[in-house]
């Protein structure tokens, strides 16, 4: 199982601006996160979408957190860029034809529910002060 460069990327941004407290600039988030700027625009739109950080027009713009570190959580950063789905059954059973019988399929939908649970239990904040 691998975990997305966009929720990887996503989080170490959210946790940059978490630390940073003011709006940031494009350029300053991309250099201390080791993104090129264009991935990181892609990055903001989805995080701005979801209410999580705005954007700042102007010669002193950027973005900025719009919700505290202390409320977003792993997980809500994971529901913007990744279905974790395991195996591919687990979101279209119809693609196996044992999905019906397969007690795999119980397993890994279990898999699923405690990696989500755990990633409902961190926060930015909490990951900002390991």
């Amino acid at each position: 199982m691998k975990i997305s460069t966009k929720l990887r990327y996503a989080a170490r941004m959210l946790l940059f601006l978490s630390e940073k407290k003011e709006t940031v600039s494009t350029n300053e988030i991309a250099k201390g996160i080791n993104v090129s700027p264009m991935y990181l625009r892609v990055l903001a739109n989805d995080l701005e979408r979801k209410g999580l950080i705005k954007s700042v027009r102007g010669a002193h713009g950027g973005y900025k957190l719009l919700k505290n570190p202390s409320e977003i959580t792993l997980k809500e950063i994971a529901d913007i860029h990744e279905t974790l789905d395991l195996v591919p059954c687990l979101e279209e059973p119809a693609v196996c034809p044992f999905s019906s019988v397969c007690k795999m399929r119980k397993f890994w939908l279990g898999l699923r529910e405690t990696l989500l649970n755990y990633l409902d239990q961190w926060t930015i904040k909490d990951i900002s002060n390991l």
